[in-house]
């Protein structure tokens, strides 16, 4: 593919059913950027075009710090591309992956970005399709921010979730298994919050094994719960996991609630100290 103007590529590094991805760099600005392209030979394919646009339309629509910003939109010799920050950030699968768990502060900070993110994309009546760990970047060690790209969707788009069993086991909601439990909508992604604020704080997911299998514990509702895999944990950690995971969505919190409570438990003076330096007072007699 051309490079469109202003910009200059460094080679493809991946592709998905519609397109390629581009290492970039902005040139006026020296700025590393990805840009994605409708793969070549399908300019012809009214269908997967469509798609292509109708992808780029959505996430070019965005603008949020937690979220992937889109730089530029356009055409080069009738393929259409648009490009958007760099992905070349370590992401929270390479984290999980490092720790054991993380410290709480920084946790309950991702957490945070993103429920954010997922309430701004509430009010734009969109969901995430696929809340999983390398779909989360972080451009700074407690910042977080997610990919866009074909993830997001209109909340429309929600009940084919359900019969693709696109969501990984490990952090599956129990509704996108069951349809007895309701429809599928934005608390699902709030289940993966608290399930990947979880493998966070614990080091491991709350249901391990296979993702068939994972899935049908998560309907079942049998999930180790936090404070049988990390006791030491102070009650408010045990509690926000509690309700972003619950497994009836009627009682699960809603993503505004999510950055409610996680703003709260964040903000708690002593999230910031190690765990081994919290000893309770004695009282004088």
């Amino acid at each position: 593919m051309r490079a469109p103007d202003g910009f200059e590529l460094a080679g493809a590094y991946a592709k998905d059913t519609t397109g390629t991805y581009y290492r970039a760099t902005q040139t006026k600005l020296a700025r590393a950027v990805t840009l994605k392209a409708l793969r070549e030979g399908l300019s012809t394919k009214p269908r997967t075009r469509d798609a292509f646009l109708k992808e780029r339309a959505v996430v070019a629509s965005l603008e949020h710090p937690n979220l992937l910003l889109t730089i530029d939109t356009g055409e080069v010799d009738g393929v259409p591309y648009f490009i958007t920050e760099s992905t070349d950030e370590p992401t929270l699968a390479q984290a999980l992956k490092a720790d054991d768990s993380m410290p709480e502060l920084r946790a309950v900070s991702i957490a945070l970005g993103i429920a954010r993110a997922l309430h701004y994309l509430e009010k734009r009546r969109l969901i995430y399709k696929n809340l999983h760990p390398r779909h989360v970047l972080l451009p700074r060690p407690a910042a977080a921010k997610l990919l866009t790209f074909r993830h997001v969707r209109a909340i429309s788009e929600a009940p084919a979730f359900r019969a693709s069993n696109v969501q990984s086991g490990l952090w599956c909601a129990p509704e996108l298994v069951r349809g007895d439990l309701g429809p599928v909508t934005i608390k699902a992604n709030v289940y993966a919050l608290g399930a990947l604020l979880y493998h966070m704080l614990a080091g491991a997911p709350p249901v391990e094994g296979t993702s068939a299998a994972a899935r049908e514990a998560h309907a079942a509702g049998s999930v180790n719960p936090l404070k049988e895999a990390r006791p030491y944990l102070r009650d408010r950690a045990h509690h926000v996991v509690a309700l972003l995971m619950a497994r009836e969505p009627f009682e699960r919190s809603d993503p505004a609630a999510a950055v409610a409570l996680l703003e709260a438990y964040a903000n708690d003076p002593l999230v910031a100290q190690p765990l081994r330096t919290r000893k309770k007072k004695r009282r004088r007699r």
